[in-house]
């Protein structure tokens, strides 16, 4: 006889999850406030481009800690540690801006590492947790689990424009006292507890150790038992070097759109302000939200009945992000809202590989998840580097061309 955990166990470990990833992505959250920070301390492009992108460098380049984090303290220990550092990160970049601390770029970029760091190893116990307690619905759990830190942009997108906007802090308010300086803290305080309160309900319901019936697990959860691969054996399989690829590009060209929409707004309209950065970041964070949650469960359905591999979806993000990118080098001029279904579409697919690469990597086994999780995560750590530093210079040299040719005019 098997034994299987209660629903209301099972519930609080899915909720748990869900409230854990949604305060775990300061990556998205970024944006909301990232213009701030440039406009107070006046970085250059490239300056920018390397804080801009430093949530997304602790997020990615500590995957293998993470996995380490994971196997060696246990769900509960990564997430209470995970809950200081994503404290620690927003509260001492908000002490800077308000003056009390240096304001040297690289500090602020540290700060961040550490904030992204925190949060990601707070992701990685939401689906870790999640692989073992949904192993029939990986697709449309982990899914779900990936939208919910996707969407996180949006929830403090919206929270700074009705608790932090302009008709509630003067615009005139000292750096100390603003709107900036309050959602920073505001942030610290919630992401923290959001954390905390995750690891009293994280973890693997059913125990390892506990027997299964053969008849009660599908062929899918018998061939990943039979499967496991790490290291460099996953990057030289097709697949594992077909994820790492595909992370390279979508997610990196994806997160440089998303962390520097507020540089990309001004290009286009010098009269943008916060409300149209916190509107792209709310359509981003939606795209991402529902493909993610969308394509983990078609990845399941064309998966178990048509043996369609979930890799496919890959190939699709691929393709759609290629051609919004050509719609926008395509036109020498656009508007602000020729700009939303692109930006809709490329978070689409970023959606697609975070919502459906996490059950692809559980195919080479789920107790080496965490640590092929955080190898994978390398990869869009390299490719935001890469696109990121591209889009500071050109966008640098661009804008010293207008300058120079406003000025000749003039």
């Amino acid at each position: 006889m098997v034994l299987k955990p209660s629903k209301l166990t099972l519930a609080l470990a899915f909720l748990s999850a869900l409230i854990v990833a949604n305060v775990s992505g300061p990556q998205y959250i970024y944006p909301t406030f990232g213009s701030s920070l440039n406009d107070r301390f006046e970085w250059t492009p490239v300056e920018n481009s390397i804080v801009s992108t430093s949530c997304f460098i602790g997020v990615s380049f500590s995957g293998p800690l993470c996995a380490w984090m994971l196997e060696s303290l246990g769900i509960t220990k990564t997430l209470r540690i995970s809950a200081v550092l994503v404290f620690l990160g927003p509260f001492l970049v908000a002490q800077t801006y308000a003056g009390r601390l240096p304001s040297h770029f690289i500090l602020c970029t540290v700060y961040l590492i550490f904030t992204g760091l925190g949060g990601a190893a707070a992701f990685l116990c939401t689906l870790d947790s999640q692989s073992h307690n949904f192993k029939e619905r990986r697709g449309l759990s982990m899914g779900l689990t990936t939208a919910s830190v996707g969407i996180c942009g949006v929830v403090f997108s919206q929270i700074n424009d009705l608790l932090f906007g302009p008709n509630v802090f003067s615009v005139n308010a000292p750096y100390s006292n603003d709107s900036t300086y309050h959602f920073l803290m505001f942030l610290s305080i919630c992401m923290a507890t959001g954390i905390l309160l995750g690891s009293f309900f994280l973890g693997p319901i059913v125990p390892a150790y506990e027997p299964i019936l053969p008849d009660r697990v599908d062929q899918e959860d018998t061939i990943k038992s039979e499967t496991t691969l790490s290291g460099t054996d996953l990057l030289k399989h097709p697949i594992g070097g077909g994820i790492f690829c595909a992370l390279f590009i979508v997610i990196g060209i994806g997160y440089v759109y998303l962390a520097n929409i507020g540089q990309i707004l001004h290009a286009i309209s010098s009269e943008s302000d916060q409300h149209d950065r916190n509107l792209h970041i709310t359509l981003f964070s939606l795209g991402n939200c529902g493909s993610r949650v969308i394509f983990g469960a078609l990845s399941d359905l064309l998966k178990n009945k048509y043996g369609v591999h979930r890799v496919w979806a890959f190939v699709y993000a691929i393709v759609t992000l290629l051609l919004a990118l050509m719609f926008l080098v395509s036109h020498e001029t656009i508007s602000l809202e020729e700009l939303k279904p692109c930006t809709v579409i490329i978070s689409m697919s970023y959606g697609i590989l975070f919502g459906v690469a996490p059950a692809v990597t559980t195919e080479f086994g789920t107790k080496v998840f965490a640590r092929n999780w955080g190898l994978l995560l390398y990869a869009p750590a390299f490719g935001s580097q890469l696109f990121n530093v591209l889009f500071g210079v050109l966008y640098g040299t661009e804008a010293e061309k207008q300058h120079d040719h406003l000025s000749a005019v003039t």
